[in-house]
């Protein structure tokens, strides 16, 4: 029959530190480490508890990671108010990666003053991405998975800012697919997905690093020019565009050749706010196309662009 030591408050917190699927520890004034959880010393390299002893997190996690740690630590035991639900994201020995939920409680002595503290962290990794992929989901497209346009005009909205800052250019291309109406009907929509794939990939192979390409929706694209000093800037990334895209794509064991028609604005030339430079865009794309497709065409500067552009199709 179990004795009343097998269940004092002793053993049963040894017990608890011993089997806890979370890493709980105590710290002392200085934030040195005077306890610590089995599962705490395990994910740490260490055999034993004892080895953390005395450490701090800089010993531990690295400078950054420990002064943030420290500071946060400092703050909950000289204000004597918890820490509660810290998102953490903690590089382990071994290089490798996690997420952690934590939470940090002042310690009291008999008399209420605050002698160290006591955290709790627990591995969030599953919850974490599986909120990274709602978050990936809501701002990529689920075709090609490029930047939708929620994402596109986020970029393009902290471009804008940074270049009304620094007064630097850069360009918007809006383009789509020639005829891709007339081959998605003729070929069904499998057929016409699996193209869309290759031009989105041959799109991102043929631009520049620090570009965005991103997908509108149906065979309608945007790429926005980061930093394009020169007109060609963005006449040379128009041009591979369209070499990329008149290379033959194979399709279910079918060859198909496909063009597209690109439009191209500038800040602040044809707009100074993300709205008008994509109409800007779109509409030289409809001139583009209006004129037999497969060329690009530049918006012309200061000229009023229409408020809606004419089917394309």
């Amino acid at each position: 029959m179990p004795t009343r030591d097998q269940f004092s408050d002793e053993a049963l917190f040894n017990a608890l530190m011993a089997s806890t699927a979370d890493s709980i520890y105590f710290k002392d004034p200085e934030c040195r480490y005077v306890r610590a959880s089995k599962k705490m010393a395990t994910d740490l390299g260490y055999e034993d508890p004892a080895g953390i002893i005395g450490k701090t997190d800089v010993d531990l996690f690295g400078l950054e990671f420990g002064l943030e740690t420290r500071r946060d630590e400092i703050r909950v035991m000289e204000t004597d108010r918890s820490l509660i639900g810290t998102i953490e994201s903690v590089l382990l020995p071994g290089g490798r990666h996690t997420w952690a939920l934590t939470t940090k409680l002042p310690m009291h002595d008999k008399d209420g003053n605050v002698i160290g503290l006591m955290g709790i962290t627990r591995e969030i990794n599953e919850i974490r991405q599986v909120e990274m992929a709602l978050q990936h989901l809501a701002t990529h497209d689920s075709l090609t998975d490029l930047p939708n346009r929620y994402l596109m005009i986020d970029r393009l909205t902290q471009l804008l800012a940074r270049a009304r800052g620094s007064n630097v250019p850069f360009a918007l291309l809006f383009m789509d697919i020639d005829g891709f109406k007339a081959i998605n009907d003729a070929r069904g929509h499998e057929f016409g997905d699996v193209l869309l794939k290759t031009v989105a990939q041959r799109l991102t192979k043929n631009v520049r690093h620090g570009d965005t390409v991103a997908r509108m929706g149906g065979d309608e694209f945007v790429v926005v020019l980061d930093m394009v000093s020169q007109l060609r800037e963005a006449d040379a990334v128009a041009r591979h565009i369209g070499l990329a895209l008149a290379k033959a794509i194979t399709v279910q064991r079918h060859r198909v050749h496909v063009t597209a028609s690109i439009g191209i604005a500038f800040f602040p030339d044809n707009g100074a706010d993300a709205d008008t430079l994509l109409k800007s865009a779109d509409y030289a794309m409809y001139l583009a196309k209006r004129d037999g497709g497969n060329r690009y065409v530049i918006c012309p500067a200061g000229e009023p662009v229409p408020g809606v552009v004419a089917a394309r199709h």
